[in-house]
């Protein structure tokens, strides 16, 4: 009878551990679609091009922050693009592709992202180099200001051209079903903390270089 209850106990424990493991996996998520989850990625992003126009000012004031740029370079690298753009070319151009919708569009945007991993690739190689001499410093500077004006377009078009119409071209379970792979890729690569794991290590770093605070770009006048 002792035996009996020990192992009721056990199950009971195991069921509750699975529970909140489940609970824990998604912490601070709601389901949202999946076009509404990349443009939420696009922000995060915005938040990376942000630290890299401050690393620019840095490096015109002769302050470069090695250190951090590798952090944010690395954040490109896993996130953006071995996540979130893989998303984009695996599921969501496929679907303009076969219904003939957005060729050049999508064909660009493809381009752009293989344009972008050269850039993020030769940053990251650099950054460990340990090189700081001045020419090394201009092409780290001209690399940041390539992917900059690269990708704020970029981004712009797919949110108000590309994601917008996605769920026009697709049945309600085929858009329902591409939010679960992405989500599921989402937490197998980044853990149970997922998209907000990713964002506090940007809040890291906007700490770091002083520009965590929203308010410090209101400007003080209008002249």
């Amino acid at each position: 009878m002792k035996l009996k209850k020990i192992i009721i106990s056990c199950v009971m424990l195991l069921c509750v551990s699975i529970l909140c493991a489940d609970s824990d996996k998604k912490i601070n998520e709601q389901p949202i679609p999946i076009t509404e989850d990349l443009m939420r990625e696009h922000g995060l992003l915005n938040r990376v091009l942000l630290i890299y126009e401050e690393i620019i000012k840095r490096i015109d004031k002769k302050d470069f922050p090695a250190d951090i740029l590798l952090k944010a370079v690395t954040i490109i690298e896993q996130f953006v693009e071995n996540y979130h753009e893989k998303i984009e070319e695996n599921y969501i151009f496929p679907i303009f592709e076969k219904n003939n919708k957005k060729a050049e569009l999508t064909r660009t945007l493809r381009d752009q992202h293989i344009k972008g991993r050269a850039i993020t690739a030769k940053l990251k190689a650099l950054c460990q180099s340990h090189k700081r001499d001045q020419k090394t410093l201009r092409t780290i500077k001209s690399l940041l200001k390539k992917f900059i004006d690269m990708y704020r377009p970029h981004e712009a078009r797919e949110d108000t051209e590309l994601f917008p119409a996605v769920r026009s071209l697709i049945s309600e379970a085929d858009f329902k079903d591409l939010g679960e792979k992405s989500e599921d890729l989402e937490y197998d690569l980044f853990g149970k903390q997922g998209f907000f794991g990713v964002l506090k290590r940007v809040e890291d770093i906007e700490k770091e270089l002083g520009i965590n605070n929203l308010a410090q770009f209101t400007p003080k006048a209008l002249e």
